[in-house]
């Protein structure tokens, strides 16, 4: 089983206290986000979990407690997202130097191969064209250069709750062309810092421009890393080829307040007024008297490293 953390919210960055103490308990309950009155009992124990696959923009609370859960055993892997944008996109999310000094230092305990820099979603406006994207590219793959193999970039994916920010011109879809623009552009800056670009849920394959059409928790890094892994029935969004992953997020409980962002449909005001317990067998709220928990099923194959 491969433990997505998370891609319904940021626990690395805001709830890292919660996850050691489910660790330790050896199992967090997660609330289904489309059936809320079933809640699943996900198995934490490293004889059940193959990898924690860690999604962060602001991985630093995590770092401390690496080398204790590599000694416990547990396999893990990094994806973190580096963006060149301001407060007026990101507000609450720390500056690109700042987070790659922290890519910088997963790389150094988990290795290269370990930790991938996401440079998502691909925004054009007034503020961010080209130039702005050729400057911080390259200023973050500078940064970045010899501690990832991999860059994955996406596209703006459009979504019923942006329809406010269209009208307002803070944001809008890509344009063709600007899709183009932006990948020749970024193609030659990633080759020269040793880097694989690779695109995810894009419906266009542009790999004859360069970047590799490949899935973020992907079969071929899975093998690599000798983790057991399950194709993905239910594609967590359009186009995804990600392996099967259980994430134990949830949703509306992220405060970086990303004007794009999927995963948070509560005002800012909201999200920030709620109270989260880092004792709780759930990221936020609490068990009902009506709620149905189902067991998840932890690793069903063994590792070759279970042997040796």
């Amino acid at each position: 089983m491969i433990v997505s953390v998370s891609r319904r919210t940021d626990v690395p960055a805001f709830h890292f206290d919660w996850f050691m103490n489910r660790i330790d308990a050896g199992y967090a309950l997660v609330r289904n986000p489309v059936f809320p009155k079933k809640v699943h009992r996900v198995p934490l124990g490293v004889g059940d979990v193959d990898m924690l696959f860690f999604i962060s923009k602001d991985p630093r609370p995590a770092i401390p407690h690496l080398h204790e859960l590599r000694d416990m055993g547990y396999e893990m892997s990094f994806q973190v997202t580096v963006n060149p944008y301001g407060r007026d996109t990101e507000p609450n999310v720390p500056d690109d130097g700042t987070v790659c000094k922290a890519v910088r230092e997963i790389s150094e305990i988990l290795g290269r191969d370990r930790v991938a820099w996401r440079y998502d979603p691909v925004l054009f406006n007034d503020r961010y064209d080209l130039d702005f994207h050729r400057e911080g590219f390259g200023r973050i793959a500078s940064e970045l250069e010899g501690h990832v193999e991999r860059c994955i970039f996406t596209f703006l994916d459009v979504y019923d709750k942006h329809a406010p920010l269209f009208a307002a011109g803070r944001l809008r879809e890509v344009t063709d062309a600007e899709r183009m623009d932006f990948i020749r552009t970024v193609v030659p800056i990633a080759e020269g810092y040793g880097m694989e670009l690779s695109t995810c849920c894009t419906e266009t394959d542009y790999s004859k421009y360069g970047p590799n059409k490949r899935p973020c928790i992907d079969s071929r890094s899975m093998r690599a890393w000798g983790i057991p892994y399950e194709p993905q029935t239910t594609p967590v969004r359009k186009g995804c080829g990600c392996v099967r992953t259980v994430d134990i997020g949830a949703y509306d409980t992220c405060r970086h307040d990303c004007v794009y962002c999927y995963a948070n449909r509560a005002g800012s005001a909201v999200r920030s007024a709620r109270a989260y317990d880092p004792r709780s067998e759930m990221l936020y709220g609490t068990l009902g008297p009506d709620d149905e928990i189902a067991d998840i099923r932890g690793r069903k194959d063994a590792r070759l490293s279970d042997f040796l």
